[in-house]
């Protein structure tokens, strides 16, 4: 979108029709206080942005003073631009009704809209839907600024929220990422559901919510407590830099004060690398086994002599079990080979005397040997000394004699000791090698703490020799160590406040693991296997959102790093850090100064308004670049800080960025002392720029009547 032209009738100072005709590149329109610069700024802003409230404000009084009484004129700005080959209109405008002398009213407010396509048909729109679908009001926020104040655009914590919406592809996440919370947060709730209908785990179940939430709280609590260490850190180094600015020798106090920081940051490195949790390690490490094998030798040996103890049981229970089967066995042979005695016979003698005697002395028959009756006796027998061998051959109902075979796992598990002292015989070596690692870390920062105050020592002399009043000197020293012992002990908050987020994370981690331990024992698995795919993927969209907006921030300071290298050529300029941090939940992004990787507190304003101006640009180039359209900038006063020398200088150098910039200024603009005539200085011959345009009162004027007020447009 580029503005080719903008009129303005009637506004304030503008009377009658007054006509800006625009070029593609940089404008810019000189004017001195009070001679109708900043009414310009002011008229654009109300085609923007204005609404119908206080007209009567913005009514030329020269045209009201000359309009006779019943009378009625327009007051108008309107903007003629073009876009994608096609000429558009935009004009915002009142009526204005004379009622007397010094008196009107105003009606029909309108915002009038005329499309014109390349043909050159014209087509009567809405004016406000005209104007947000070429000129977004999202972009008009980064494109009107007055004064310097107004470039700091990072100021608010909702312009980075807006820019991320206008240009970022981290937007495109927040609706899936805030769909996916919202279904996790559902299957979490239907897992712990299922989860507490198995009776027996929900007094455990509880424990673990509440140990969850109360650890959740006191991570939060930190992270405040963290957000505000971070900040007073800040807040003192920035004192400490304008102490700094105070003394002489500033090479060596910088060298100095680098040498310091690096050795501070040595320190505060081994600090964070000694570990003196040792009761964690205990049992974490299992250091509590480090004279474990004395003990499973003693544990062996048992194992081993009950084993020996057993199977000399065993096999003496065996040998008993195998004689008395050996004794059953020769019974058993021993009466098969006998004459067996008939059933119901009184004795087992009876039965063979009469085998014997060849007779039956029951029926008093002779039984002959190999007759029958013979035969039918000695198979009674027979049949009698079976039964007898029957009843003496019972099932062996012996039980074994060990019914169980602990023994045997005392052994697997002796066994799986023996194989784990190789592990084990490693601790000593690993305690060892801690404390002496720790030891070792100690004494570096003994020497390190020994050098530090020889460094400090040095600084001070340094301080010692400033510039400044002894007076001063002695409150900026007594503030400045002062400053430094609060940077330390804040130093020292903020390696505590990070370790105890971390232990407090890890603690959070173990409950929540063991929370899901009993969801998978007692939840239903198809609510689990859901709660899982949707955790899952709730992760992939915050890192999918995370990395989108990183690589935003990534090129927007790229951009504007590129800008203010530009436009500061051959001077100082630092570097634009766009920092991140995390805040009550929510993602707040400052922007500072910074000076070889340490923030540059104190800059002065030009520098400031540079830097500010550079960013802007990267912006604009962004919107060009993702929206594949060009967007104009309006600047009021943005250099009124900068040294004289600087300024045909700083303008030389924004004519070569590029996209249309309206830049209003006063410079340039000359007083003659004795004629009171103004001028334009001959400065302004080397300034490059597309066009120029002066805007001057209309001489003679009365300064306390404004019906004399006229602004006249000069084109350079």
């Amino acid at each position: 979108m580029i503005i080719k032209k903008i009129q303005i009738e009637n506004y304030v100072c503008y009377y009658d029709i007054k006509s800006f005709e625009l070029s593609e590149g940089l404008n810019i329109i000189l004017g001195a206080n009070g001679e109708g610069k900043t009414n310009f700024f002011e008229a654009v802003d109300w085609l923007f942005n204005g609404i119908n409230r206080d007209l009567e404000m913005l009514v030329s009084k020269k045209k009201l003073e000359e309009t006779e009484v019943g009378d009625s004129f327009r007051v108008r700005v309107s903007m003629t631009v073009e876009q994608y080959g096609e000429r558009s209109i935009i004009t915002k405008s009142f009526l204005v009704n004379k009622e007397k002398a010094n008196e009107c009213s105003t009606s029909s407010f309108m915002i009038e809209g005329i499309s014109e396509n390349t043909s050159g048909e014209r087509t009567q729109v809405d004016g406000q839907t005209l104007l947000d679908r070429i000129f977004p009001f999202q972009i008009r926020k980064y494109s009107m600024f007055k004064g310097e104040a107004e470039l700091n655009i990072f100021e608010s914590d909702k312009a980075l929220t807006n820019l991320i919406e206008l240009f970022s592809e981290a937007k495109y996440y927040d609706k899936y990422s805030e769909k996916g919370a919202l279904l996790r947060e559902k299957a979490e709730k239907a897992v712990e559901d299922s989860s507490k209908l198995d009776k027996k785990n929900e007094v455990l179940y509880r424990k673990l919510e509440t140990e969850i939430l109360f650890w959740e709280k006191e991570k939060t609590k930190y992270q405040v407590h963290l957000n505000s260490t971070e900040e007073e850190i800040r807040k003192i180094e920035g004192n400490l830099q304008l102490a700094e600015s105070h003394v002489s020798n500033a090479d060596a106090l910088e060298i100095l004060i680098k040498r310091i920081k690096n050795i501070e940051n040595q320190i505060s490195t081994n600090l964070e690398r000694i570990d003196e949790n040792y009761t964690t390690s205990l049992f974490d490490e299992n250091w509590i086994l480090v004279n474990f094998e004395p003990f499973h030798k003693e544990f062996a040996d048992k194992i081993a002599a009950h084993s020996k103890k057993r199977r000399e049981l065993q096999s003496n229970f065996d040998k008993q079990k195998g004689i008395k089967e050996g004794v059953k066995k020769a019974k058993e042979e021993l009466l098969n080979n006998a004459v067996p005695l008939p059933i119901g016979v009184p004795s087992k003698s009876h039965m063979e005397e009469m085998l014997n005697d060849e007779i039956c002395k029951v029926c008093n028959r002779e039984a002959k040997k190999g007759s029958e009756e013979y035969k039918f006796m000695m198979k009674r027998l027979k049949t009698y000394l079976k039964s007898q061998v029957i009843e003496d051959n019972e099932p062996d109902k012996d039980e074994p004699f060990f019914k169980f075979d602990y023994t045997n796992r005392l052994d697997n598990l002796s066994i799986s000791h023996e194989d784990n002292l190789k592990n084990l015989r490693l601790i000593r070596t690993k305690i060892e090698d801690v404390f002496e690692f720790n030891d070792d870390r100690k004494k570096v920062n003994e020497e390190l703490n020994e050098q530090l105050e020889k460094e400090k020592t040095e600084r001070d002399r340094i301080l010692g020799n400033s510039s400044i009043a002894e007076e001063k000197l002695i409150d900026v020293l007594k503030n400045y160590n002062a400053w430094q012992r609060d940077l330390k002990n804040r130093n020292q908050d903020h390696v505590d406040y990070t370790t105890k987020l971390k232990n407090i994370e890890s603690e959070l981690k173990i409950k929540k693991e063991e929370k899901d331990k009993i969801d998978i024992n007692s939840a239903n698995s198809f609510l689990i296997k859901t709660r899982n795919i949707l955790r899952v993927i709730e992760t992939i969209f915050i890192d999918t959102k995370e990395k989108k907006f990183d690589e935003f921030i990534e090129k927007l300071q790229t951009k504007s790093n590129n800008f203010f290298k530009t436009i500061n050529i051959d001077a100082f300029t630092g570097t634009i850090v766009f920092k991140r941090q995390n805040k009550l939940n929510r993602t707040i992004t400052e922007v500072e100064l910074q000076e070889d990787g340490r923030t540059f507190h104190k800059p002065n304003q030009s520098l400031l308004t540079s830097m500010h101006i550079a960013i802007l640009f990267a912006i604009s180039e962004l919107a060009s670049e993702i929206k594949q359209e060009n967007f104009p900038l309006i600047f009021d006063a943005p250099i009124s800080s900068f040294d004289e020398n600087k300024k045909p200088e700083f303008l030389n150098l924004i004519y070569t960025t590029g996209n249309q910039k309206i830049l209003l200024i006063k410079d340039f603009v000359i007083k003659n002392n004795i004629t009171k005539e103004l001028h334009i200085s001959k400065d302004f011959d080397i300034v490059r720029r597309d066009k120029a345009f002066w805007v001057k009162l209309e001489r003679p004027f009365d300064e306390n009547n404004l019906k004399t007020i006229n602004s006249h447009i000069i084109t350079l």
